[in-house]
């Protein structure tokens, strides 16, 4: 009679890949504690290679890195909590210190997605944006997708020495952050070609659609739901953006005659989300 392998008699390296679909507060604070097979697997290095802080299953044709930087609008705080309380301690050396032992749990693995929102300090604490960024620059070169939401006080020289040095970026998500600004667009459409995803909420600056449907030629999912968009930046997305196959402008209240837009656009692009 032949006995059901058990989860813990699994390779290290099998464990760890699995692992790394897991919220990243559980691979910190639970996964290592389970039993000494588990904490081995906890070590290997790919188990740190993504820092999404998500638990749902991806829907079809979609990656879990699709729906995290650009198809979820507002992230729900509990798929994304700080696993060191970085966030509500004001002292920024606290989220910095954090964020680098993850790094370094990393090694030589490849550092692939990161959410930036469970590394900032508490409200009122000094913010220490441009420290993670840096470290980011610095030790994530292959980083696919990134996330600034929840960051307001990032210095522009911090953005361009991420965006100059991640340059196979491919997922960027913008939303509650002042840097979807014409500057950033231009650098991030020079250096990282390879970009197939943005979103945006809030105010968008009069030429960003200029700036999309000419810069990124690749951009195939676009997210500007809750934003300032007006009909005409629509009508230069959906004409300018060839490759564009998803669309979201939910909640966007200045869009007047966007009906007619979207019924032409619907022919190609594939999926419109709309109200």
């Amino acid at each position: 009679m032949q006995h059901e392998r058990q989860w813990e008699a699994l390779p290290s390296l099998a464990l760890a890949h699995i692992f790394l679909k897991i919220p990243i507060t559980d691979r910190s604070r639970s996964i290592p504690f389970v039993c000494r097979s588990w904490a081995r697997a906890a070590l290997h290095p790919p188990c740190w290679a993504s820092m999404i802080a998500d638990t749902h299953s991806p829907p079809p044709h979609h990656s879990t890195a699709d729906q995290a930087f650009v198809i979820y609008s507002r992230p729900d705080p509990l798929f994304f909590v700080d696993p060191f309380d970085g966030r509500r301690n004001p002292d920024p050396r606290r989220g910095v210190f954090s964020f680098q032992s993850l790094i370094r749990r990393a090694a030589s693995a490849d550092v692939n997605s990161i959410y930036f929102f469970p590394f900032l300090t508490a409200a009122g604490g000094s913010p220490n944006d441009d420290a993670i960024l840096r470290i980011i620059a610095q030790s994530c070169p292959n980083l696919k997708h990134l996330s600034f939401h929840g960051s307001h006080n990032a210095s522009q020289e911090a953005l361009l020495e991420v965006i100059h040095t991640c340059n196979k970026l491919e997922l960027v998500d913008f939303s509650d952050s002042p840097y979807f600004e014409p500057t950033i667009l231009q650098e991030l459409s020079k250096c990282c070609p390879k970009i197939r995803g943005i979103r945006r909420n809030g105010g968008l600056e009069p030429l960003f659609s200029s700036e999309l449907s000419v810069g990124f030629p690749f951009l195939s999912m676009l997210n500007v739901s809750n934003s300032t968009l007006v009909d005409k930046d629509l009508l230069r997305i959906v004409d300018g953006c060839k490759k564009l196959r998803y669309l979201d402008v939910r909640g966007c209240q200045f869009l007047v005659f966007y009906m007619h837009i979207i019924k032409v656009a619907s022919a190609r692009i594939g999926s419109i989300m709309y109200d």
